[in-house]
């Protein structure tokens, strides 16, 4: 099984809203921010996962920090280590971009997920998400 990882590209957009969609229950936005990176995970140029990394700078210690989101695969294709070769790519891609560090939220239940996320050497922190909804 080839599969390559690139760039997201606005022909990809269908095909990524429909692994977000059926993954988080969300639709994908049309838009762009130079902090995020896009990128997919393609089988015989059809795309199989989606993941992105935004770019954060920890202005108290000037350091340069990834944090990953969305990181999804087509329940067609799962458990099949397209989410490991992603997130090797996406740790290879923060390093040349000079991260130091690189964080990600997962949710309780994402339980493969999070064992992936340990065998590629995240620890997982003892520490609470709060959120605030304003919509």
């Amino acid at each position: 099984m080839n599969i390559v990882i690139r760039k997201f590209e606005d022909t990809d957009f269908d095909a990524v809203e429909k692994i977000l969609y059926d993954t988080f229950g969300y639709h994908k936005e049309k838009r762009s921010d130079s902090r995020v990176y896009e990128f997919v995970a393609c089988l015989d140029n059809v795309v199989v996962g989606y993941y992105n990394l935004m770019e954060e700078i920890d202005i108290i210690r000037d350091l340069k920090i990834f944090h990953v989101g969305y990181v999804c695969v087509d329940s067609n294709y799962r458990g099949k280590g397209i989410g490991k070769l992603m997130m090797e790519h996406a740790i290879s891609f923060a390093k040349e971009k000079g991260a130091v560090r690189m964080e990600l939220t997962s949710g309780n239940k994402r339980e493969v997920a999070h064992k992936l996320y340990l065998s590629l050497g995240f620890e997982k922190r003892d520490t609470s998400v709060f959120r605030k909804e304003f919509v």
